[in-house]
């Protein structure tokens, strides 16, 4: 009799058995989904951009690659996106957006060695986008500053003339785009513009 009653108990702890591995298996297989639902999530997330990694630019060095056709005319040349700046490509742009900025007020100081002064107005531009514009306004005083130490270092025959006006306004931009690489490490000013020169 206790063969008998041996019997009947091990086929009722086989289904239990069963039961258990097919659980713990779905419980695997559950888990096992989630986990790669996470990570497909993960590697699919979007990276967040820095504004001024999209960046409007042409490359001078890369007209050296194209290639002539028969007749000496330039082939028309493969336009791939090069990385800018942080690795992103930048789509090709044929035109240039130009922002401009002119600054409120004037910019008075006296000439080097003279007892004369000079006032000038000006703007200045970028192909960048807006964040150099804001970075200017930003730091607007510390520019005023810089440029007014510019201009005091001319003399009366160095602000006189065209040429001396387009060195001016080179130095000014210079100054500027310093001014912004100390501060937020990027200038970004393409141009600088005197639209009003008076001298007294």
């Amino acid at each position: 009799m206790s063969a008998e009653a041996a019997e009947p108990q091990e086929k009722k702890k086989l289904p239990i058995v069963k039961i258990a591995i097919f659980a713990v298996g779905a419980i695997v297989l559950v888990g096992a989904g989630v986990a790669g639902g996470i990570l497909f999530m993960k590697l699919t997330k979007p990276v967040e951009e820095n504004p001024l990694a999209i960046v409007i630019e042409r490359k001078a060095d890369e007209a050296k690659d194209d290639k002539k056709d028969d007749k000496g005319k330039d082939a028309k040349k493969d336009d791939k996106a090069a990385p800018g700046p942080g690795g992103k490509a930048v789509p090709p742009n044929d035109k240039f957006v130009t922002t401009y900025f002119e600054f409120p007020g004037n910019f008075t100081t006296n000439l080097k060695g003279s007892r004369r002064f000079i006032q000038v107005s000006l703007g200045l531009s970028t192909q960048y986008d807006k964040t150099v514009i804001e970075n200017v306004q930003k730091h607007e005083v510390a520019i005023r500053a810089e440029v007014l130490a510019v201009l005091g270092e001319q003399s009366e025959q160095e602000v006189v003339g065209m040429d001396n006006r387009r060195r001016l306004q080179n130095l000014i931009k210079d100054a500027i785009n310093r001014v912004l690489t100390e501060r937020v490490d990027f200038g970004g000013i393409a141009n600088v513009y005197i639209t009003a020169l008076v001298m007294q």
